[in-house]
């Protein structure tokens, strides 16, 4: 285990309502491209069904407005993190 590092990435993020079909869903928009391991990936919680748009709308409102960002804390060999 000496070989292996610990790296925690931050970034600031902000919530909206998804526009996919299916029900209705909060995406996490993060505000800079600084975490390598995130780069192209989409992440999203789904919600129940027979939620409203405006019911959708106040939880990613809520969480705009709590959340301040995203850590990512990663694990692997010190010559993969140092890439």
């Amino acid at each position: 285990m000496a070989n292996e590092k610990v790296v925690t990435e931050r970034a600031g993020v902000g919530f909206a309502v998804g526009r996919q079909t299916g029900p209705a869903a909060i995406e996490i928009r993060l505000h800079h491209d600084t975490i390598p391991v995130l780069k192209g990936v989409q992440i999203a919680f789904e919600l129940l069904n027979g939620l409203s748009p405006d019911q959708a709308k106040k939880i990613a409102d809520v969480l705009s407005e709590n959340v301040v960002g995203i850590r990512v804390i990663t694990e692997g060999k010190a010559e993969a993190a140092a890439r």
